[in-house]
């Protein structure tokens, strides 16, 4: 027989794999998407620009930079993944999820764990709508 403690860290524990597996599917959709940017996105002030297989945000931006998702959709899902000089992700690392539920607007730095995200490169994809847009972003 459990005890509480036994299930509650075995729910904490699902509700983790299953968070990670949307998220993935959610990323791996966004790579495989023919069109990157299905709906307008800004970052820090600076519309993303379409482009394959990623649109592209041009100039680094705050670790704090708001994000704009002009969607009517009410909930918006981000994910934003690390990935090397090849825009591949990197190896191990867990992306960063970002929610907007009745909003459009919030700041890279509300991350559903609380981390700030370190400077470097990461594959921003935005999920809304039933599409996913694909944005390459550099943090400074």
């Amino acid at each position: 027989m459990c005890s509480y403690a036994e299930s509650g860290i075995n729910l904490l524990l699902m509700k983790r794999l299953l968070l990670f597996v949307i998220m993935s599917a959610a990323f791996a959709y966004g790579l495989l998407a023919s069109d990157s940017l299905p709906f307008p996105v800004s970052v820090g002030g600076q519309a993303a620009k379409d482009g394959t297989p990623f649109a592209k945000i041009e100039k680094p931006v705050a670790a704090d930079a708001e994000l704009s998702v002009e969607s009517k959709d009410g909930m918006i899902i981000v994910n934003v993944h690390a990935v090397n000089a090849k825009n591949e992700p990197v190896p191990d690392s867990t992306p960063a999820v970002i929610l907007l539920q009745g909003k459009t607007k919030t700041n890279l730095d509300k991350t559903m764990d609380g981390k700030k995200l370190a400077a470097g490169n990461y594959v921003m994809s935005v999920v809304s709508e039933g599409k996913t847009a694909s944005i390459l972003i550099t943090i400074k």
